[in-house]
């Protein structure tokens, strides 16, 4: 089961998805620090329990704290941010003109469901304003995404390390232009490109090479995740994000579990290299 919804009244994301794990074993995913890294942040810290913190970085300015609310191992984790606001491109919150603060709370469910773990996600508080709806529309592609690679860790990879390598910069163009330019030519293109998660895929990499493998997310003129066969079933992602008060944000990332890491090495000072060609300052 796979099933999104984004109720806009209300503020929220939700997400489920089935995954080929015992609750204990997805629970672990989503609270051990060595866990959390091998499918999401590339650092993360954790003070367990009720009143304790949990923290995802993905390094220099863009961490990412809450408050652990709620810790039922098994069934229940809640992460509050009680004075949140959106992120400009650095990672830092939105200027206090741009976006009142609010009141987030991040929540899972786990259950058992005919010999799989259904996961539950309700992400949701954000407040009103453009520089939320950013935020929310970022959050909305970010956790699908995010999701699939925990799925793809658990059922392909559990217990191994990983070596994750991202690549990004903002530009002053229009999301959907970004977009264009980040996939044409000169940049990274995948075909087919109308491809659907399940189905075969290739990109060409800016600079020489190429990986293929399975997508498992595709929202078009955003985001594409998948597979990577040459890295023995490594995870490759492409994405643009709108920025608070104008401009976009672009990315590009590849990870390995395998302990040679020179090609995710080599893909981050080709994807650099290529992102400051495309969108030059």
């Amino acid at each position: 089961m796979n099933k999104t919804t984004i109720d806009a009244p209300t503020r929220a994301f939700e997400m489920s998805l089935d995954l080929a794990a015992s609750p204990e074993e997805v629970w672990r995913a989503l609270t051990v620090a060595e866990e959390l890294v091998r499918w999401f942040p590339v650092d993360a810290k954790v003070t367990p329990g009720p009143g304790g913190s949990m923290v995802w970085s993905w390094g220099d300015n863009w961490d990412w704290t809450t408050r652990i609310d709620a810790w039922e191992p098994g069934r229940l984790l809640r992460l509050v941010q009680d004075d949140a606001r959106p992120s400009d491109v650095e990672g830092r919150p939105v200027a206090d003109g741009q976006a009142a603060p609010a009141r987030i709370a991040i929540e899972f469910t786990l259950e058992s469901h005919r010999g799989k773990t259904r996961l539950r996600l309700v992400h949701s508080g954000f407040g009103s304003g453009a520089a939320w709806d950013d935020e929310v529309e970022g959050i909305t592609e970010g956790w699908q995404a995010e999701l699939a690679s925990l799925r793809h860790y658990l059922e392909r990879h559990r217990g191994r390390d990983r070596q994750f390598r991202i690549a990004w910069l903002s530009t002053s163009l229009s999301r959907e232009a970004a977009w264009t330019r980040l996939v044409g030519p000169d940049g990274f293109r995948f075909s087919p490109p109308d491809v659907m998660a399940g189905q075969s895929y290739e990109v060409l990499l800016p600079g020489g090479g190429r990986v293929s493998g399975t997508a498992a997310l595709h929202l078009p003129r955003q985001t594409l995740a998948g597979t990577v066969r040459e890295l023995d079933d490594g995870w490759f992602r492409i994405l643009t994000w709108s920025l608070p008060g104008g401009g976009t944000g672009v990315w590009a990332g590849m990870a390995t579990y395998q302990e040679d890491r020179s090609r995710v090495e080599r893909f981050k000072e080709q994807a650099e290299a290529a992102l400051r060609e495309l969108f030059p300052t």
